[in-house]
């Protein structure tokens, strides 16, 4: 997931998380009482021909920090539990000043059979940076495996770039190197081997902040 920001967004300060949804009546069952879900996605999982679910759900009390991801697989026209994760409760960001949540310009999706997972950290009082970072899962053999990832950052005061994108599958890594802010700026892309890493399922990673989620990507 690369980020295309223009400086007006870099500058912008989010109020709140902005893609809390109800949950609909066959989603109701799976979200507690006094819970909602801030963010939630559709598609075949599986490749069943079904459409399947994904959901973030949470306290409605803001100071109950309690997060969830749900997948849910349809089986027979009826969504049943397939994960359940805690979300890290570092994602709510309450102790750091100017820091948004972490889900607020992120949370999950599902695109061609594929969970991604992203959280973002943008910096509103300060000029120095935005970033975002996205776990990539596949559903193979009862199990959500890692296949990708990227790691988004920029530099707010001259709008320098860098992404990384990992493919797992070809054991691949690219990194762009370019500016948000001036188009006549050709990318500089390099290409290196990507080890593996364990674990590697989203039943048993741990997901990790910003300043360790390329450690925990990129073995040396």
């Amino acid at each position: 997931m690369i980020r295309i920001i223009n400086v007006t967004l870099l500058c912008t300060v989010y109020s709140s998380i902005c893609f809390a949804n109800q949950p609909t009546t066959a989603l109701q069952k799976f979200v507690p009482q006094n819970w909602e879900i801030i963010s939630q996605t559709h598609g075949d999982l599986n490749a069943d021909g079904q459409t399947d679910t994904a959901i973030i759900i949470q306290p409605k009390n803001t100071k109950v920090h309690n997060r969830r991801l749900l997948i849910l697989i349809n089986q027979k026209n009826s969504l049943q539990i397939k994960l359940s994760k805690q979300i890290p409760n570092w994602t709510y960001r309450d102790d750091e000043n100017c820091i948004d949540d972490a889900l607020s310009g992120g949370g999950v999706s599902i695109k061609n059979s594929v969970v991604d997972i992203a959280f973002d950290a943008m910096n509103s009082c300060s000029n120095w940076y935005g970033e975002s970072w996205t776990y990539r899962f596949k559903f193979d053999n009862s199990q959500f495996k890692l296949i990708g990832f990227e790691y988004w950052f920029v530099y707010k005061t001259d709008g320098k770039n860098k992404t990384y994108s990992g493919n797992f599958l070809t054991q691949k890594l690219k990194t762009t190197q370019g500016n948000e802010f001036d188009d006549n700026v050709k990318p500089q892309i390099s290409w290196k081997p990507l080890k593996p890493i364990l674990p590697n399922t989203l039943e048993k990673m741990t997901l990790k902040d910003s300043q360790d989620f390329l450690k925990q990507m990129i073995q040396p």
